[in-house]
């Protein structure tokens, strides 16, 4: 949902009197962007709800809020400015049949908060910028998902991220273009090839007419990236089908552009956790 569309499809009398303050007052749409996330924020720290959570889409468990302002970084020993969002964990209408006893109290947003940026070997091996201990970064061409600026590692309740433009398939192609595949590779393509290094993985092993094409589509370096982390992590790449759950993330000194997986919290026990909600629902 877009920031304009989510701001106009807001009940503000159902929000929290300080988050009402906020969306009320006269700043512009951009500018408000940025006060709205802060405080959220601030009052999910204060264990406070924020009433945003009967303000979205029905079946939404976050809402995603791209900040106007952007975040002063150290990158690679050099001072930059990076455009950046925030994701905030709702009451989705599945939560209701969500058991959050049996999951460490989280939500279902909050499980998708958590499964993206609570692994330190996510954090510092899979994202196109890592932070050292000084709270600098570091660009990693290895890096599949967007930088984590800030977490709530404590609840999972937020995360501000390094912001993601969307992609189209025909930006997919011409941004896969490289030495050994001229031509890019297709967004199906790369669908079809980690789908099918998942079954191998997990032990469903078949033969098709595509193989051979696949054969080379995997050694694409994108998808040898990819790869690498859902061998690590045998999450199933599922998700990618949705193209919107894929970005181009550019980075603030080189310019370059790089696909990375801007939403990806459909991992770990989140799958299972949503399947049983959805079957309580149905009775």
């Amino acid at each position: 949902m877009k920031f304009k569309d989510f701001l106009n499809s807001l009940i503000v009398e159902s929000l929290h009197p300080e988050l009402q303050d906020v969306v009320k007052n006269k700043a512009s749409s951009t500018s408000k962007q940025t006060l709205i996330a802060k405080k959220i924020k601030d009052l999910t720290a204060r264990g406070e709800k924020t009433g945003i959570e009967g303000n979205m889409p029905k079946g939404s468990s976050r809402a995603y809020l791209k900040h106007d302002e952007p975040a002063k970084v150290i990158i690679d020993g050099k001072s930059a400015s990076m455009k950046i969002g925030t994701k905030v964990a709702i009451r989705s209408s599945l939560d209701k049949f969500h058991n959050k006893a049996e999951h460490n109290g989280m939500s279902l947003g909050e499980m998708q908060n958590h499964v993206e940026n609570g692994d330190y070997h996510v954090n510092n091996h899979h994202r196109t910028l890592s932070q050292d201990e000084h709270g600098h970064y570091h660009s990693n061409e290895d890096g599949i998902f967007p930088p984590l600026i800030d977490h709530d590692y404590d609840k999972a309740v937020h995360s501000t991220v390094g912001h993601c433009d969307k992609i189209t398939k025909s930006k997919f192609k011409e941004l896969t273009k490289c030495e050994s595949h001229p031509n890019g590779i297709s967004h199906d393509d790369f669908c079809n090839s980690l789908e099918r290094f998942h079954n191998r993985n997990n032990g469903r092993h078949w033969s098709t007419s595509n193989d051979f094409h696949l054969d080379h589509v995997d050694e694409h370096p994108l998808v040898q990236k990819f790869t690498d982390y859902h061998g690590n992590f045998a999450a199933p790449p599922d998700d990618y089908r949705q193209l919107g759950n894929l970005g181009v993330w550019k980075h603030p000194h080189t310019g370059q552009e790089h696909i990375v997986a801007r939403d990806h919290g459909y991992g770990g026990d989140v799958p299972e956790a949503y399947r049983n909600a959805r079957m309580k629902s149905r009775g």
